[in-house]
């Protein structure tokens, strides 16, 4: 199969593979590396594309290898391309980062931040110690600043900087247990979970100001109260410390590990965060998806002409492309390519049931905590002395998708995260086989 570089679409034959990314008007519509078929050809064909242009990015960035030993890092704006294009993607950040205006604010942000010699030496002993835990915080300061900005947060610089640093503590931790690859024990994941602890100290050793020690130190809470380090409830969550856990669980789901092969497509994580609205703030899960414009199947949403469709089907290489139903004519279309008519407003999904208050977690919650904990830690028999009281009054099939297909994300999580092999994985989700029976 031959590799072009091409400019007409007539240049276009089933076989080749297409050599860098096309854009048209800064949208990506065909990945380096994509094989060319009818269906491609049908599509190029249907938007009206004549001439392919591949965009080519005029800065010089090393290769995502080098990032680990760059040798420039008080080049802060060097640095910030690095770290960019370690992060981002389109199949994760949408289209956000197109706009050049969009791009420039993130930039003098973060150059700006790091001009405080405090900050700038606490990340960079971070990316010196462990690359990811750096990486993972600059994604986390790149969500958290557009979607502060997004949505109300009165003081977004200083917002932005608690990005940056709120994973600080980790510079107290052990080098091979920040890095180590598979399950944790139970002694090494609490000492992981001391990083929010450790963190106050940094912040005290270098003097930085009380204004950020609760990003620090709370990131890691739940509405719930399942949290650590303290398991406060949602009441005593402040704004930004809500908004942080979302963006730091999307980042940690969703980005590539350098031992992980297979994090959570965006969609997968934004279902598991709407899923999960007795643990994160939903309005800022909401915020997210309509700031990277990125909704799972079947979700309805509002169009900017004023209609209203479901997400009919959406492909996880461009999620912000998705295949939409008219709610009202039941036609079927994709959003056109310039975005004359785009998505403004999500409105529900499907498996949303009564999203709550924040203050009124019901008794079936704590019953599911006190389930899934016991369930976790393989407890099976003691679990089960909870499941009649989290069915009570559902029906069937409401308990296979509010129960069923919800321990399953939860167990799948708890491996994502590293708190269960492979092993222990396969073993819970036969465990899972025997509650149906008590479904079916």
């Amino acid at each position: 199969m031959a590799q072009v570089d091409l400019t007409y679409i007539n240049q276009l034959k089933k076989g080749d593979t297409i050599a860098n990314d096309i854009y048209f008007n800064d949208i990506l519509l065909v990945k380096k590396g994509t094989i060319v078929n009818n269906s491609l050809l049908r599509n190029l064909e249907s938007w009206g594309i004549a001439n392919l242009h591949t965009k080519h990015d005029k800065r010089t960035v090393k290769h995502k290898e080098k990032i680990f030993y760059s040798k420039e890092l008080f080049d802060l704006k060097e640095l910030f391309y690095e770290s960019l294009q370690y992060v981002v993607s389109e199949a994760r950040y949408g289209l956000i980062l197109n706009s050049d205006a969009q791009l420039a604010w993130i930039e003098h942000l973060f150059i700006s931040s790091l001009l405080d010699a405090r900050i700038s030496a606490s990340l960079f002993s971070l990316k010196k110690k462990d690359p990811y835990s750096y990486f993972h915080s600059f994604d986390v300061f790149l969500l958290g600043a557009l979607l502060a900005r997004d949505s109300g947060i009165k003081d977004i610089k200083s917002f932005a900087i608690g990005c940056l640093i709120y994973d600080i503590g980790k510079l107290k931790i052990n080098k091979e247990l920040l890095q180590k690859d598979g399950t944790l024990s139970k002694t090494e994941y609490e000492e992981i979970q001391k990083h929010t602890l450790y963190g106050l100290d940094v912040l005290k050793e270098i003097n930085l100001p009380s204004k950020y020690e609760e990003l620090v130190k709370s990131h890691h809470e739940r509405l719930d109260g399942t949290g650590y380090p303290e398991g406060v409830t949602g009441e005593s969550l402040s704004e930004e410390v809500r908004l942080l856990a979302v963006v730091d669980t999307y980042s940690a789901l969703t980005l590539q590990r350098p031992y992980r092969r297979t994090p959570f497509s965006s969609l997968k994580a934004i279902e598991l965060l709407l899923s999960k609205e007795n643990k994160y703030d939903i309005k800022y899960v909401i915020n997210l998806m309509e700031l990277i414009n990125i909704y799972p199947k079947g979700s309805l949403v509002k169009l900017s002409n004023g209609k209203r469709a479901r997400v009919k089907e959406v492909n996880e290489n461009q999620p912000y492309f998705p295949i939409l139903e008219d709610i009202d004519s039941s036609e079927v279309f994709e959003l056109p390519l310039n975005l004359s008519t785009s998505i403004v407003r999500f409105l529900e999904w499907s498996h949303i049931v009564d999203v709550k208050p924040d203050e009124d977690i019901s008794k079936k919650e704590i019953y599911w905590n006190y389930f899934i904990t016991e369930f976790i830690n393989g407890n099976v028999d003691e679990a089960m002395t909870y499941f009649p009281m989290i069915t009570e009054g559902m029906l069937s099939n409401n308990i296979f998708i509010d129960v069923i297909i919800r321990l399953i994300k939860e167990v799948e999580t708890k491996r994502i995260e590293g708190q269960l092999s492979i092993g222990e994985e396969h073993d819970a989700l036969l465990n899972v086989k025997d509650i149906l029976k008590h479904v079916i």
